[in-house]
């Protein structure tokens, strides 16, 4: 019996390597700095948003510059374990809460939490084949807005 479960506990345990080890390659495709490319780029509000993403312990760190259409500027950021428990996200000195977690190859997030009239939405990061593109899919859901995507090169 105690062999039995010895073998189980190998297995379990290849198995968790596997999985940690895909996610941490699923990680590297999203890191670096990128680049929002606004040719390609549909938003609803001329905004142009770069992005920086980088591994910490056990997740991502992503930065996210913002430079709204009259030249204003709001910097955001979150950490998230990738586990599907809610993080911080600050975009400026507003806050509110991002789910960030891997769908095969894509990174998603929802955002929501935030004060009264927040925008409640869903994100999805896909890491182009080359690794030197990104597309980000925000589908605004309360209040229902029009989907957005944002093209990123990597820098």
């Amino acid at each position: 019996m105690l062999l039995s479960a010895l073998k189980f506990l190998g297995g379990a345990s290849a198995l968790s390597l596997f999985f940690a080890a895909l996610l941490c390659a699923q990680q590297k495709s999203y890191e670096g700095s990128w680049q929002m490319d606004a040719a390609k780029s549909h938003v609803s509000d001329g905004r142009v948003v770069s992005i920086t993403v980088t591994s910490v312990a056990n997740g991502i760190k992503m930065t996210m510059k913002t430079v709204k259409k009259d030249g204003q500027e709001v910097i955001s950021e979150f950490t998230s374990k990738l586990d599907g428990k809610p993080c911080e996200f600050a975009e400026g000195t507003h806050k509110s809460q991002l789910t960030v977690w891997f769908n095969g190859p894509a990174l998603n997030a929802t955002k929501e939490g935030g004060p009264a009239g927040d925008v409640t939405s869903a994100w999805k990061f896909e890491a182009g084949p080359d690794k030197q593109t990104m597309t980000m899919t925000i589908n605004h859901y309360d209040p229902a807005g029009d989907d957005e995507t944002l093209v990123f090169t990597k820098k």
